[in-house]
Parts: structure tokens; sequence; C-alpha cells
């Protein structure tokens, strides 16, 4: 006789699962969503602090950044200063300082002894290069008509500070001039005039390219 056996198959009793099965099945899954909960929070924890790591490390390196990029500012502000520093010390070096030499000059014109000059001038003008020295012309006069005061006068120029920036000085020749609306009338007049060293020197080397004569073109 055929038996038709209607209960679902869960409750059919040939079937069903062991209850060791289920138990091990259930432990299993217990065990896996254990673990995988376990390396999440290992997994996002350690995540989170890197993160937090992360962020602090990019915050040290901006600041780090601002500070190279300041340090790179100042260093050119440092480079342009010195390079304005020395184009003022070569301009410097380049002027010659006149109001120094005029004082000089006056402190040779006033000496106090009366009997080695009385000198003056009757103009001072000043052409000059750089490059090839200042020439100064000074006619000059001295009181009296004893020759002996111009060679005092010229001896007293080259014992003055500017004398050593000198390349040349004129000979101390002169002549007698007679001022008769002059007390006393006789007066030594000669023309002073006093070349200066150049204040730019150029090297050896241009120097000598300059005066090198340039090579002959061969005929064609």
């Amino acid at each position: 006789m055929i038996r038709i056996n209607l209960l679902p198959a869960e409750l059919r009793r040939g079937n069903r699962l062991p209850a060791r099965v289920i138990a091990a099945a259930f432990g299993a899954a217990v065990a896996t969503s254990a673990a995988i909960g376990w390396f999440a929070i290992v997994y996002f924890g350690d995540l989170g602090n890197a993160e937090q790591s992360l962020q602090s490390v990019e915050v040290k390196l901006a600041e780090k950044e601002q500070r190279v990029a300041y340090h790179t500012l100042l260093e050119q502000n440092r480079k342009d200063y010195a390079e304005r520093v020395q184009t003022i010390q070569s301009i410097g070096k380049s002027r010659r300082l006149w109001a120094k030499f005029a004082d000089e000059l006056i402190d040779v014109v006033n000496q106090t002894d009366l009997d080695r000059h009385l000198a003056w001038f009757r103009s001072i003008s000043v052409k000059g290069d750089p490059k090839k020295g200042a020439s100064v012309t000074m006619p000059a006069s001295v009181q009296g008509d004893e020759s002996s005061r111009v060679a005092n006068f010229h001896e007293d120029l080259e014992g003055a500070p500017f004398y050593p920036d000198l390349i040349q000085k004129s000979d101390p020749t002169w002549r007698l001039v007679i001022e008769k609306d002059r007390t006393p009338s006789a007066s030594l007049d000669f023309p002073l005039v006093l070349q200066f060293k150049p204040t730019v020197v150029e090297p050896a080397a241009k120097k000598a390219a300059a005066k090198t004569p340039p090579a002959a073109t061969p005929a064609k």
C-alpha cells in the first residue's frame, strides 16, 4: 500500500538534521561573527588612530612648509640686501669725497705761518672720469714777489692728506703780477693742476685686452 506523507520536509522524521550538526553550525556562525566583530573593532580602531596620526603629520608638515617658504623668502631678501650693500659700496668707492678734499685744501691755504705763503684761488674747475681720474684746475696766487712762497705752497700741498691720491701735480711755475689798487701790489700767479688717481680700477686682464691692437685682416 502506498503512503503519502503530507508533512513539511523539516517535520519529516527521516529528513531532520541532527542536533549536533545544528549546534556545530550555530557555534561556527557565532565564532565567525565574533571574529568578524573583533577584526572590525581592531581594524577600524587602528584606522582611526592612523587617520588621526596622518592628520597630525599633515598639520606639522604644513607648518614646516610655511617655515621653509618663510626661510626661502628671508634668504632671498638677504641676498638682495647683500647685493644692494655691494652696489652701494661700489658706488661709494667710485666717488671721491670732494668736501673732504676741500677741507684739506683749506687747511693748506689757511696755515698760520704767513711768512711761508698767503695764497688764494681765482677759480676752481673739476673734470673727471672714475676710470681715468679727476683733474682739478685752480689758477692760484700768493701774495708778494718772493718765489720761495710759491715753493712753500707746493711743499705744503705735498704734505696734505690728499696728496697720496694724486697721480701728478703741476710744476711750480709763476709770473709776477702788479696790481696798483692792491696792498701789497705784487703777487705771483701760477697755474695749479692736480690729477687724481682713478676711483675705479679696471682688472689687469681687461686693461691688457684694451691695449692689445686688433689683429690685421689678411688681404683677399
